[in-house]
C-alpha cells in the first residue's frame, strides 16, 4: 500500500486557516471521496422513466389496511409493466396455490420473476444476500415486496425491525439503481390519531424517512383513494374505482364528488370551466337556490377547491398541485 505523507510549512497552515484559502491545481487538494460540486452539474445522467403511472420513481413504501386492495394493485402494476420489463415479485404471502390463483390472468408475454413465501430467508438470516443474488442475476428494472412483515428480522422489536428491512432494501435498491414497491399494513385508527393517513402507517415515524415515496391506499365512503408523496414529486391524490377486476382511475374535475355529493361536482365544474363566478351566476346557471349554492361553495372552499379574497368577490376555481 502506497502511503505518502505531505510536509505541512507554517505558511500552508496559514493559508489553510484563511478564511480567503482558494484550492490550486495541486492534486492534494482535491478530496479522493466524492467529487467537485460542476463535475457533477455538468455531467449527463441517464433520465430516469417512472416505472408506471400511478408509481413514483425510486423506492415506493405503499400502506394500507388489511385488506384494502394493496395486493391487488401491487399484481395490477405487475401485470402492466412486465409487459415491457422484467419484475422481480416478492409475493411472500402466497402458497403455489394461492399464487396460481392470484396470478392465473397473467400470460407467458408478462416477464415476472415470482418468489413465494418460505423461498427467501428474512433479513440478516441471509435475505439480504439472497435479494442482492435475485438483483443481480434476474436483473429487473421494478422490484415488488408482498409484504415488508415477511422480510423483516424475527425476535426483534417490530419498528426496529420494520426500519432496518427498508434500510437495507434501499442500500440494495440504490446500487442497482431499480425501482421498488414495498407494501406494509397501516394501524387500526384510535381516538387520539390525526386526520393524516400517512401517520396510520405502522412504524410510521422513522419508517417513512427511508423510502422516496410514500404512497397510501384508504377506502372511505364507497371511494378508494391512493395518496403519494416523496422527495422528488408533488404530493397528489388519485380517485380510484374497481371495475371489471382491475382498478380504474376517475379524472376530471369533481370526480371524487360525483358519487356522494353530485351538487359539489357540478358547481366546481363550472367554476373549472368558467374560472370566476358569483354566487347569482352560479344559481341562475344551474338552476340552483342561492342559499344551496352558498353552502355547497363553502364546502369546496374548506376542501380547498374554490376561494375568494372577500365575501364581494366571486368564487374562483383553484388549479389543483401537478401529478407526478
Amino acid at each position: 500500500m502506497d502511503f505518502r505523507v505531505r510536509t505541512q510549512t507554517s505558511e500552508c497552515c496559514e493559508t489553510m486557516n484563511s478564511l480567503n484559502f482558494q484550492a490550486d491545481d495541486d492534486p492534494w487538494d482535491i478530496p479522493r471521496i466524492g467529487r467537485p460540486l460542476m463535475s457533477l452539474l455538468t455531467e449527463t445522467l441517464e433520465e430516469r422513466e417512472q416505472p408506471h403511472g400511478w408509481l413514483p420513481p425510486g423506492l415506493t413504501l405503499l400502506g394500507g389496511k388489511t385488506k384494502s386492495g394493496k395486493s391487488t394493485l401491487a399484481e395490477q402494476i405487475a401485470e402492466e409493466v412486465s409487459i415491457k420489463k422484467k419484475v422481480l415479485y416478492l409475493a411472500l404471502e402466497y402458497n403455489k396455490r394461492m399464487a396460481k390463483g392470484r396470478f392465473e390472468r397473467f400470460t407467458g408475454s408478462h416477464q415476472i420473476h415470482l418468489v413465494l413465501e418460505g423461498e427467501i430467508s428474512r433479513m440478516g438470516k441471509g435475505g439480504g444476500r439472497e435479494l442482492d443474488d435475485l438483483l443481480l442475476t434476474y436483473n429487473p428494472e421494478l422490484v415488488i415486496i408482498d409484504i415488508l412483515a415477511k422480510l423483516k428480522r424475527q425476535n426483534t422489536g417490530h419498528y426496529d425491525a420494520e426500519y432496518k428491512a427498508m434500510t437495507e432494501i434501499k442500500e440494495l435498491i440504490d446500487r442497482y439503481d431499480k425501482d421498488c414497491l414495498v407494501l406494509t399494513h397501516s394501524g387500526k385508527p384510535t381516538g387520539n390519531d390525526s386526520d393524516d393517513p400517512y401517520d396510520k402507517i405502522i412504524g410510521s415515524t422513522a419508517l417513512q424517512g427511508v423510502p422516496d415515496n410514500v404512497m397510501v391506499l384508504t377506502q372511505n365512503g364507497g371511494q378508494t383513494k391512493l395518496q403519494a408523496k416523496g422527495r422528488l414529486i408533488f404530493p397528489s391524490e388519485r380517485l380510484l374505482t374497481f371495475d371489471n377486476g382491475k382498478y380504474i382511475e376517475r379524472t376530471g374535475v369533481g370526480a371524487e364528488y360525483e358519487d356522494k355529493a353530485p351538487a359539489q361536482a357540478e358547481v366546481l365544474k363550472l367554476l373549472e370551466a368558467k374560472q370566476k363566478l358569483t354566487v347569482n351566476e352560479m344559481a341562475n346557471a344551474l338552476g340552483k337556490d342561492k342559499g344551496q349554492i352558498s353552502i355547497i361553495c363553502t364546502k369546496l372552499s374548506e376542501d380547498g377547491k374554490i376561494k375568494r379574497d372577500n365575501r364581494k368577490e366571486p368564487w374562483e376555481y383553484v388549479q389543483q398541485t401537478p401529478e407526478y
